[in-house]
């Protein structure tokens, strides 16, 4: 078993993926690394969220905010520390497709190829699966007041969801892949949360 793995969650808004990065940074006494650090989205961010406009902006932000903490895991490995994140390149590679058309996606599909050179994979990637009920309530339940909109669900989390599914049935081979179905699933659970511990520890073996 790696000394200090990196260990990322990935899916679409709403899944819990905070929640779990969290308990699993506690779990394997890891830095952790959250898409929002508590410092919150920027106030030009939350209105290109919730109004749905420049894309191509929003898509450069989250970008640069994925890579940038990915790198940070990758420093702190190599000085055998772990890392837990909820985010890194993938989590903005894959809402190039919904978000963005012509040169504008060519040119991020681009700069994601070379992240993907660049960084790889991290050692375990856990992407959680969640139902469209799930979601809904996970939405009502946040903080957050840019994300709770029919219209965001349709334009932004299905989208992304379908993102996902697609490209992990068609890349999950490359990396070292767990894919756990969140719907009614309750991480605060002892015996469940375990469950998917054991997992990522033998996972973890076979890097």
């Amino acid at each position: 078993m790696l000394i200090a793995p990196i260990i990322a969650i990935v899916g679409a808004p709403r899944t819990g993926k905070s929640y779990l990065a969290k308990k699993l940074s506690e779990q394997y006494n890891a830095t952790l690394f959250l898409e929002d650090d508590g410092v919150g989205y920027p106030q030009r961010m939350q209105e290109n969220l919730a109004q749905n406009i420049r894309p191509l902006e929003r898509q450069l932000w989250f970008r640069t905010r994925c890579t940038n903490r990915h790198i940070e895991a990758k420093i702190l490995q190599q000085q055998g520390k772990a890392s837990v994140l909820d985010i890194f390149w993938l989590s903005a590679h894959l809402y190039i497709d919904a978000l963005l058309q012509g040169f504008e996606r060519e040119l991020m599909q681009d700069i994601s190829k070379q992240d993907e050179h660049m960084l790889g994979y991290p050692d375990v990637v856990i992407y959680l699966k969640q139902s469209e009920e799930g979601t809904k309530d996970f939405v009502q339940q946040g903080g957050r007041t840019f994300d709770t909109s029919d219209t965001y669900y349709r334009e932004v989390i299905m989208p992304a969801q379908q993102s996902h599914e697609s490209y992990f049935n068609e890349h999950g081979h490359k990396m070292n892949l767990i894919t756990f179905d969140r719907t009614g699933v309750d991480f605060g659970n002892v015996d469940t949360f375990q469950s998917l511990v054991t997992r990522i520890d033998v996972s973890l073996l076979r890097t």
